[in-house]
């Protein structure tokens, strides 16, 4: 998900094709959708069209990438979020928990 929100802040205007997959919701197409829409869920991106087909990354997702992807401190950010969201903490809360320790100055 981390790879779909910095691939969305390379385009220009920040935009992502999810085209919905055709082959009965299987495999990496249907993955990689699957995966937008959580970010979606999460408020990091939004649809930017009424067929679910194109996402945009949002204010709140540019956040949580700079905080996991800032060169002094994302390996640590990016390895904490980690350790949380597979410890079983839902994505949205685990991202804004690194977020918070990045805006307190708290990554050591």
């Amino acid at each position: 998900m981390i790879s779909l929100l910095e691939e969305m802040s390379k385009q220009d205007p920040g935009r992502l094709c999810v085209p919905m997959p055709a082959d009965g919701w299987t495999g990496d197409l249907h993955q990689r959708h699957h995966h937008v829409e959580l970010l979606v869920d999460a408020g990091h991106a939004e649809w930017a069209d009424d067929e679910h087909e194109v996402a945009r990354i949002t204010n709140a997702g540019y956040d949580f990438l700079n905080a996991v992807t800032n060169p002094e401190t994302g390996d640590k950010v990016k390895a904490k979020f980690v350790k949380l969201f597979n410890g079983g903490v839902p994505y949205i809360r685990a991202a804004q928990s690194v977020i918070e320790i990045v805006t307190k100055g708290m990554v050591g």
